[in-house]
């Protein structure tokens, strides 16, 4: 065998190599977005920013504190609605949309269920007809 088999014998391999590394990547594709509506949500980010605005205007960030099951948040101010957002960056499936209402100042959520490790949290509440939104990083043990 004289060199001229052996580069064509290994270009063959590499070029074997790069189209089913390429059907690999095609069929297996697990790069998602992080949010599918990611359009929709640019164009109204105009909403988004506002409610920050409120929020830095109002001083109104609330205040997370992770007990041992629980998440307690403390708002500014007493009579909040709205959701609550936790999203899991490493599992998409994990993500929760929750609602709460609260009477007074405070809201505790049981976070035993939650799988352990990094969650996003982004708060969105309405009180007295102002809306805000608050981005929190989260680490439940």
């Amino acid at each position: 065998m004289n060199w001229g088999y052996k580069i064509v014998f290994g270009l063959g391999a590499f070029m074997l190599f790069i189209v089913g590394a390429g059907i690999y990547m095609v069929s297996h594709d697990s790069d998602t977005l992080v949010e599918s509506d990611y359009y929709e949500k640019g164009l109204n980010y105009d909403e988004t920013f506002h409610k920050k605005e409120n929020l830095l205007a109002d001083h109104a960030k609330p205040k997370l504190q992770l007990l041992k099951d629980s998440l307690l948040i403390e708002f500014s101010a007493a009579g909040n609605k709205g959701n609550l957002k936790f999203t899991r960056l490493d599992d998409k499936n994990l993500d929760q949309v929750l609602p709460f209402n609260t009477t007074n100042n405070q809201f505790k959520l049981p976070v035993g269920s939650f799988k352990k490790g990094n969650w996003k949290l982004e708060i969105d509440w309405v009180h007295s007809d102002k809306s805000y939104i608050s981005d929190h990083a989260v680490f439940i043990q």
